[in-house]
């Protein structure tokens, strides 16, 4: 059974890859579970003690693609801290503004090859907690580029624990209401926009988010995009991650 997200605008895949919006901005993708321009057993290890006295911590994913940064991110949690206090970090919320990928990301599936499937072997992780290969399903999507690629069912463990949306960044950060308890994670996306660009949704960020909440960038954002995100009262604490001051 094919899922057919994509209509002819479109050329987004599940891991590297290129999509096209509505709008005719080209993006480009590349993502993958465990994406390695961030150590997420080092950042998930900063962010759980940072916020050791919230009750509650917002995460908000954008340009959240078919889900996997944020299954990352959630495994990363369940793996790393058994019987801790970590429901307070969920569910995460992912937007992407594209509705095509949103629904591929709510389908509760997800593409991955065998690059995928080495990450959870080099991090000790069972696999088969989280995902159950799908050979009747397939999410065709125009273009497709990731290859020998197979189907996945994501189960509940990490379905429940996200909420995926169909949602403008700019939108979404400028009513934010934050208590010091946000991580914004907005990596490899703003390198794509002008400087006027970043730094307005910048600006939506150093108003809505309180000292002590956490900005995440990617590794495309390096140079302006740091330069910009520092400008506006935020300190890098590590490579790609910033503190509002």
């Amino acid at each position: 059974m094919k899922i057919n997200f994509c209509p002819n605008y479109c050329y987004f895949t599940s891991n590297n890859g290129y999509y096209r919006a509505e709008n005719g901005n080209g993006i480009g993708t590349k993502t993958k579970m465990f994406r390695a321009d961030i150590d997420w057993n080092q950042f998930t290890d900063f962010m759980v003690k940072h916020f050791n006295d919230k009750d509650k911590v917002q995460i908000l994913q954008f340009a959240s693609s078919d889900g996997s940064e944020a299954y990352t991110q959630i495994i990363t949690l369940l793996e790393n801290y058994k019987n801790k206090n970590i429901d307070k970090f969920f569910p995460i919320e992912a937007y992407d503004i594209d509705k095509n990928v949103y629904e591929a990301a709510n389908s509760g599936l997800l593409n991955m090859d065998d690059k995928d499937l080495t990450r959870f072997k080099k991090r000790n992780i069972d696999f088969s907690k989280y995902f159950e290969l799908k050979p009747d399903k397939e999410i065709d999507i125009l273009n497709n580029t990731l290859e020998n690629s197979k189907t996945y069912n994501v189960f509940p463990v990490l379905t429940d624990k996200v909420n995926f949306h169909q949602g403008d960044m700019f939108d979404v950060m400028k009513n934010h209401k934050d208590n010091s308890n946000t991580v914004v994670l907005c990596r490899n996306i703003l390198n794509y926009f002008t400087d006027r660009e970043v730094d307005n949704f910048m600006s939506f960020a150093a108003w809505n988010l309180k000292n002590g909440s956490l900005f995440v960038t990617g590794e495309i954002d390096e140079g302006r995009v740091d330069e910009i995100v520092q400008r506006r009262g935020f300190i890098k604490v590590m490579p790609n991650v910033y503190v509002k001051v």
